[in-house]
């Protein structure tokens, strides 16, 4: 009875199945570009299933936890160098608040009083940026298993994988250093004639799109167009930014959740929503990978002078 009743189901699956997909391939036919846009889609959404992408966005999340600590010292102690007072303000929080939310207010005070202690150029601000590395490279690691690479090490196009994962810690606290001195200090509200307010849901997309830019076109060891990267982060923003106003709403209306976790909740709920901000990166990623794919082993090859030294194969 019990086998026979499996079988009509599988029965009535297969069939709605093939229902469906004669259904799309009619819907394709009409709308070419819909069709090849969907198409693209599911490709992305199999490739991120088989990547097992939330078990790297685990990881990942982990040692962004651990490096947290020597980036967000190193930027407010840049910060404070610029600022100098206003480091200690109302409006550096309602900044950092908009970039990274749900991190508590304590870990913030804290990490600004630490990073005062830090004297000149010395051997802190070394073990501050080594630190920091450790996040990047379960982020280099993450990216390179998206692009094939850690199976496949000839389709590696770049060298000096250290060297750049520097630059890009690098680059990234500089860019968060102006954009926040900028608008704390008020410079780029008085030049637009704009209130704060108004600028922060405006200008910190723009500087969240910029960086994830930046990582996913510099940081993979394969070679990216300025496009596909760029495509993979203005997705992967639009996301990040959907599933913030998504978990906002979540929190207020879940009683249980500051019941459950009393006064850890903030704790937890930073630590949720950094998990789920890693996993909509790596789908940016995935979007990215696939544009990279899709150039290098379709019509275009890569260029021979791009390619690893140690590669043996035509891809």
């Amino acid at each position: 009875m019990v086998e026979a009743w499996r079988a009509r189901a599988e029965s009535l699956l297969l069939r709605a199945s093939k229902h469906s997909e004669a259904r799309w391939r009619l819907f394709a036919q009409r709308f070419p570009r819909l069709g090849e846009a969907g198409r693209f889609a599911w490709e992305v959404g199999q490739k991120y299933d088989h990547d097992d992408c939330f078990s790297y966005a685990a990881g990942l999340s982990f040692w962004l936890i651990v490096s947290l600590v020597p980036i967000t010292t190193l930027l407010f102690k840049l910060l404070g160098l610029v600022l100098g007072s206003k480091v200690h303000g109302k409006a550096l929080l309602v900044v950092l608040f908009n970039l990274f939310p749900y991190l508590p207010t304590e870990f913030i005070r804290d990490t600004i009083q630490s990073s005062q202690k830090i004297g000149g150029l010395g051997f802190s601000w070394v073990v501050l940026m080594i630190g920091g590395l450790w996040g990047v490279n379960q982020l280099d690691t993450s990216l390179a298993h998206v692009f094939g690479i850690r199976i496949r090490k000839s389709r590696q196009t770049r060298r000096f994988n250290l060297a750049r994962r520097a630059a890009l810690v690098v680059s990234a606290v500089l860019l968060l250093v102006i954009f926040m001195a900028l608008l704390t200090g008020g410079f780029v509200g008085n030049l637009m004639g704009l209130p704060k307010t108004l600028l922060l849901p405006l200008l910190t997309p723009i500087l969240e799109l910029l960086v994830v830019t930046m990582i996913l076109q510099h940081l993979p060891r394969c070679h990216v167009r300025f496009r596909h990267a760029f495509l993979g982060a203005l997705i992967s923003t639009i996301f990040w930014w959907a599933a913030k106003r998504v978990f906002a709403i979540y929190l207020s209306h879940t009683f249980t959740f500051g019941i459950m976790y009393g006064s850890l909740s903030g704790i937890i709920a930073a630590l949720i929503f950094l998990y789920y901000s890693c996993a909509i990166f790596l789908l940016g990623a995935e979007i990215t990978s696939a544009f990279y794919r899709h150039e290098t082993t379709g019509t275009h090859a890569i260029p021979q002078d791009l390619r690893s030294p140690r590669s043996h194969d035509g891809r």
